[in-house]
């Protein structure tokens, strides 16, 4: 199906649970100003799909179709218009990957995406549901999966 393919961490070996994502989730964004976006809000915005990669520094890769919001849309829609760094963290409760910090220049990457599905459906919970980060260029440890909050600060 759509969400076969290779992961290295899966959500129960990090302890993210499907009441971790419920229906109450949230999305944390922070700027000049501080909202939290319900998952069916964000879908409700400007949705892009681009076919990108996953590189995993354990030597494997795979392409895939991810749709989603972009880092730019939310970023305006908390107020800053310029470039931007985003920090974002995980609902995993520990480990060294679950944050991840973008420079300017990957943010203003229009194909950065706050991804909600992959190949024209939701993503998984081992893919990353509620949302994940999936931004070109970066290792794919650093595309954080099951987003908690993001924060973008003027560069």
């Amino acid at each position: 199906g759509p969400n076969d393919f290779q992961i290295n961490k899966t959500a129960a070996a990090v302890q993210v649970t499907e009441s971790a994502s419920d229906p109450g989730w949230r999305l944390l964004i922070r700027g000049s100003r501080t909202m939290r976006v319900t998952r069916t809000e964000l879908l409700a915005m400007q949705q892009h799909s681009y076919a990108l990669p996953i590189a995993c520094v354990e030597g494997w890769s795979t392409t895939q179709h991810w749709s989603g919001v972009r880092f730019s849309d939310l970023a305006r829609l908390v107020g800053i218009d310029g470039p931007a760094t985003c920090h974002v963290e995980s609902l995993q409760s520990s480990g060294p990957f679950r944050q991840a910090t973008f420079a300017a220049e990957q943010v203003a990457d229009h194909r950065a995406l706050l991804a909600l599905g992959v190949n024209g459906v939701a993503l998984s919970l081992d893919h990353g549901y509620p949302a994940r980060a999936i931004v070109p260029g970066v290792p794919g440890v650093h595309n954080t999966k099951w987003i908690a909050s993001m924060t973008f600060v003027a560069s």
